[in-house]
């Protein structure tokens, strides 16, 4: 999520806080979206698990609720890794983004699953990368002769 948006330009991250090398206050990163801020993933550490199970996590999610009306935390694909699963733990709700066409139906249901289990509310599925050309059948106009009308196929006699 931290590609999508221009944010300031940090080194420090998420593993910085939860690690006890940085303050909390110096990884929320502005973007160039009024009112939207981030705390970028930061190094990868070789202890991602271990650190969302401390308690700088459990205090950095009081705290934001808090200071911000909407948190979103864009996760690894939950059955991966387990780092999903624990962060759904502490979320109020949760939302499974998908691939069209990428992946199986039997894997999206499972994530499913593995979701609710979390205890947050489980509010649906985002499918994104939808093919437009292929939902065009029955489209408003577009099947058949429904929605068009025909010219008149009078003869002029002269």
């Amino acid at each position: 999520m931290s590609g999508a948006f221009k944010s300031d330009d940090r080194y420090e991250g998420l593993s910085s806080y939860l690690s006890g090398n940085a303050e909390l206050s110096s990884v929320i990163s502005r973007t160039d979206v009024p009112n939207l801020m981030l705390i970028p993933s930061g190094q990868v550490p070789p202890n991602p698990t271990t650190l969302l199970q401390n308690s700088n996590f459990n205090f950095m999610i009081d705290t934001v609720k808090e200071l911000f009306d909407y948190i979103i935390i864009d996760t690894p694909p939950i059955g991966l890794v387990i780092d999903s699963a624990i962060i759904a733990q502490k979320a109020d709700a949760t939302i499974l983004v998908t691939e069209a066409g990428s992946i199986k139906r039997r894997f999206v249901q499972k994530a499913k699953e593995q979701m609710e289990q979390s205890g947050a509310q489980f509010l649906g599925v985002i499918l994104n990368k939808v093919d437009q050309q292929l939902g065009s059948y029955g489209a408003y106009g577009s099947y058949g002769d429904y929605g068009k009308t025909k010219k008149s196929s009078k003869s002029k006699k002269h």
